[in-house]
């Protein structure tokens, strides 16, 4: 057999793993990295309710040490290492994705604001939906389970943005969301870990 397709069986042996849920496309860094969004999810909670408000600057640095976090991990896991290609799939299409639906949910909101639509309203409604796309996911690939941490806080949150409208309430919800979807994608790697027999 060549190299080539001797690296092809690994990788098809690393997709059959990764469908039987045997190969995770996480390990303890992505855990940290849930709990990461704990102490972000707090100082969004309370930024609503500040008196004074501070430069936006300190609302994107916390999101964009996450960024920088996942590019390290990124480079970590690449091709030439031979190390987990499971991950470094995983963590291609989350740096790929987000900036991705970042962009479709920034046209969506800009679209929102050019109709005249209630903004916090339909910013619900883009949680709420993305927290059933995710609730799919989850379900999709044993491996992928973590996803429910993120997609029930996710419709929790649409719903309560919809019900109670209000700018600052929309920064405290999803403040509240980090803190909750944290805490369970944190707690749902780390058993799904424990269990992993890899």
């Amino acid at each position: 057999m060549s190299v080539s397709e001797i690296d092809r069986v690994k990788e098809d042996i690393e997709v059959i793993k990764e469908a039987a849920g045997l190969e995770l496309p996480f390990g303890w860094e992505d855990v940290w990295l849930s709990i990461y969004l704990i102490p972000v999810g707090v100082w969004l909670a309370i930024w609503g309710f500040l008196p004074y408000q501070l430069s936006r600057i300190w609302r994107v640095l916390p999101v964009s040490i996450l960024a920088i976090v996942y590019v390290f991990l990124r480079i970590k896991y690449r091709r030439s290492t031979g190390r987990a290609p499971v991950r470094r799939r995983g963590y291609s299409i989350v740096l790929f994705l987000t900036p991705v639906l970042g962009l479709c949910g920034f046209g969506y909101l800009v679209w929102v604001i050019r109709s005249g639509h209630d903004f916090v309203f339909a910013v619900g409604g883009m949680w709420f939906v993305a927290g059933l796309i995710l609730l799919i996911f989850a379900f999709a690939q044993p491996g992928r389970l973590f996803y429910l941490g993120w997609a029930i806080p996710m419709i929790l949150c649409g719903i309560t943005i919809t019900i109670w409208p209000v700018l600052n309430v929309l920064e405290t919800n999803v403040g509240v969301l980090l803190i909750i979807a944290g805490s369970a994608t944190a707690a749902i790697q780390a058993y799904q870990l424990k269990r992993s027999p890899t």
